[in-house]
């Protein structure tokens, strides 16, 4: 009997831990990727892995990398690797100067076409994909005043590069 009760107990804390972690709330940053103004190109981060936000840097080219690997920004000194996400998808080039500083030890940032909104939600609020529709630079989606947002797997994109700028 008292086993059964300890069992009970395990199990309840167990299920308000998850359900804690489920509603946590988080914050995201909402921007854009491309061009296209077709309401179809928006997409979040948790706000914490971003460093810094920088306008009009400087991109200096770099030989030998993947197209979408713009060349490296120089911040305060230091080497900053220019991932263009949209090239990567296959999408034209964007032409903006405004970056997302990774906040990670990769030294990369991703540039971006605007910065639209800074959102809270819930990890619960995070459609993950399934098996079937399991994505690789895609967690999933956040709806965001009635309209899917992308929530970008920013540390694939990152293996991605290092990978491919390695085996160069």
């Amino acid at each position: 009997m008292s086993e059964e009760i300890l069992s009970l107990i395990k199990n309840s804390s167990r299920n308000n831990v998850e359900e804690a972690k489920r509603d946590k709330k988080a914050v995201w940053l909402i921007f854009t990727i491309g061009n296209q103004a077709d309401g179809k190109n928006l997409y979040a981060i948790p706000a914490d892995s971003v460093k810094e936000i920088l306008r009009d840097a400087t991109v200096f080219p770099l030989p030998f990398v993947p197209p979408y690997v713009n060349g490296v920004l120089n911040r305060y000194g230091d080497p900053y690797l220019v991932i263009d996400s949209a090239v990567l998808e296959g999408k034209e080039a964007q032409n903006s100067l405004l970056f997302i500083v990774l906040n990670d030890e990769s030294h990369s940032c991703l540039r971006i076409t605007d910065v639209k909104d800074f959102f809270t939600a819930s990890e619960k609020d995070v459609v993950h994909f399934t098996e079937a529709e399991l994505s690789d630079y895609y967690e999933g989606t956040l709806k965001i005043n009635g309209q899917e947002v992308f929530v970008l797997k920013v540390q694939a994109i990152i293996e991605k590069v290092g990978k491919e700028i390695a085996s160069a």
